[in-house]
């Protein structure tokens, strides 16, 4: 009997310890998980959050620009010939009607030569008919043949006088000569493809800058600008807007604006790169929020929103300019929205969080 019992209580002592040292442990660490995890879901999470304000009303707007001259212009030959004379070459400074180059046209000379003869000759039969006085000597019909032969050869004279006038080559304007392209004693031909020279008027140059389309219509003709060139740092000049194209580029959106720089002093040159900074008033400042507190996914950029009853809302927004630490907001934000500074992957959509204001400052 003893020996049965004995049989039967060591199985059911190893169970029990199987079930007390095993199982047990198991169960209450199960339970334990849970209940951290309850606990976890209903802690609420402390976020940093900044008001959103949108920028002042005026802005400074600092724009590329491309400094040219305010007149350009490539001179060509309009006889044909050999340069005999060039009196200035580049960066001479020259007045307007100056005297630059000459050429030297034998042909076009012995033309002018033989139509003045012609016309000498033409001239002379002329005055000898109307000289003869006796009625019916002279018919009306050579009469008439007579004087469209004199007035052929004068046109021919005046023609070829035009062309003679052509072999000096003047400045237009007053300007800088920038390029030349021709030696003494080198053929030229009328209407060709290589120009003599390039003059430039710089003692005024003008600035073409694309404005974009968000603030086209702060820009108002006669309004000043402050250009700023890379090398000059120190340096501030002073433009003004005299026109622009009156419509969008459609490739760009953009405004061509036209700045002109008086440059009585030389102090720049055409060619150069600056920047153009243009004082704005806007109907609807854009909001500008740290970039800190922007979330960039693959949909494009978002922000994580509090809403009035503490619980979280991403919205997408479309990003304007960037100033390093800040960044305009062109959509998706009106202002006084509470942002989650530093958003983090833990805190999810509708979470119910507890706010803690942070002061910062946005440009």
């Amino acid at each position: 009997m003893r020996q049965k019992f004995l049989i039967w209580l060591v199985p059911a002592v190893l169970l029990f310890m199987f079930v007390f040292f095993g199982v047990m442990p198991r169960i209450l660490n199960q339970q334990e998980l849970k209940a951290a995890v309850n606990k976890e879901k209903t802690r609420v999470a402390i976020v940093n959050v900044i008001t959103t304000t949108r920028s002042k009303d005026s802005t400074s707007l600092a724009l590329p620009g491309q400094i040219e001259p305010y007149r350009e212009t490539v001179l060509y030959a309009r006889t044909q010939g050999f340069l005999k004379k060039r009196l200035v070459d580049i960066g001479s400074e020259v007045k307007a009607g100056q005297l630059l180059a000459t050429i030297e046209a034998p042909e076009l000379d012995q033309e002018l030569s033989r139509a003045r003869a012609d016309l000498k000759l033409a001239n002379s039969n002329l005055e000898r008919s109307r000289s003869v006085t006796l009625p019916g000597a002279v018919a009306k019909q050579e009469l008439d043949s007579r004087e469209a032969a004199y007035d052929i050869n004068m046109a021919t004279v005046r023609r070829l006088e035009a062309l003679k006038t052509l072999q000096e080559i003047r400045a237009p304007f007053k300007g800088v000569i920038t390029s030349r392209n021709i030696e003494l004693g080198a053929l030229v031909n009328a209407g060709g493809t290589m120009p003599l020279f390039t003059i430039s008027q710089q003692d005024t140059l003008r600035v073409f800058v694309d404005v974009p389309q968000a603030y086209y219509r702060s820009i108002k003709l006669g309004q000043n600008v402050a250009v700023k060139i890379p090398e000059m740092p120190s340096k501030v000049f002073t433009g003004k807007v005299i026109r622009t194209s009156g419509a969008l580029r459609t490739q760009s959106r953009t405004l061509l604006t036209e700045v002109i720089i008086p440059n009585t002093k030389a102090e720049l040159v055409s060619g150069l790169y600056g920047q153009v900074k243009f004082h704005v008033q806007q109907e609807t400042p854009p909001v500008v929020i740290p970039a800190n507190t922007l979330l960039v996914q693959s949909e494009g950029p978002k922000v994580m929103l509090v809403s009035h009853d503490k619980t979280l809302h991403l919205q997408a927004v479309e990003i304007g300019r960037d100033f390093g630490t800040s960044v305009e907001i062109v959509s998706g934000l009106n202002g006084n929205e509470q942002l989650v500074l530093n958003p983090t992957d833990n805190l999810q959509e509708g979470q119910l969080v507890q706010v803690r204001a942070v002061e910062t400052s946005a440009k």
